[in-house]
């Protein structure tokens, strides 16, 4: 939960980002999704010694998938850059 984690940092110290509705969306479903993650993590690991266990690696990946769709894989900080960036336009 690298992005969460660090948007919560970033609003902790400056208060709410002020995004654009786009952006503030796009930073919404970052948070949602690394979440969905996360929870699946946590339900593979309850199958770990079941035929169940791989069964998640699916819906992971495309959870992933999406992720870096979302973040072009940028770290945290230049992603959040980049969406003030993407606001100041609007």
């Amino acid at each position: 939960m690298k992005y969460s984690s660090y948007f919560s940092s970033v609003t902790k110290e400056n208060g709410p980002p002020n995004l654009n509705p786009e952006q503030f969306k796009r930073l919404m479903n970052i948070t949602f999704i690394e979440g969905v993650i996360q929870g699946l993590n946590k339900v593979k690991q309850e199958y770990k010694d079941s035929p169940y266990y791989y069964k998640f690696d699916t819906f992971i990946f495309k959870y992933d998938m999406l992720l870096a769709q979302l973040t072009g894989n940028l770290n945290p900080k230049d992603l959040l850059r980049e969406m003030y960036n993407l606001s100041e336009r609007y």
